[in-house]
């Protein structure tokens, strides 16, 4: 009767730790899948802010000198409304 029980007990644990490894397993994946989001996202977020500023150069340059302040206050606005646009979405 003791091996008994002592089989039953041995086999319970291991189905305890590998029901454990398998919990840990999972939350592990989800992890490293959320770490991969941010990191797409850092990418994107990164690409489109030198793209705004590549425009706002552009614009800054091309804009005549006496209307340069106002060239600014456009890309300030259009960054605004991008980055209003970017926390929506």
């Amino acid at each position: 009767m003791n091996n008994k029980k002592l089989v039953a007990g041995i086999a319970a644990g291991a189905a305890a730790l590998a029901l454990t490894a398998v919990l840990f397993s999972r939350e592990k994946s989800k992890k490293k899948a959320y770490k991969k989001q941010v990191a797409e996202a850092k990418d994107n977020m990164h690409g489109k802010l030198n793209e705004l500023q590549r425009k706002a150069e552009k614009e800054y340059k091309n804009a005549p000198q006496d209307d340069a302040k106002h060239a600014v206050n456009a890309a300030k606005e259009r960054a605004n409304d991008w980055a209003d646009k970017a926390s929506h979405n």
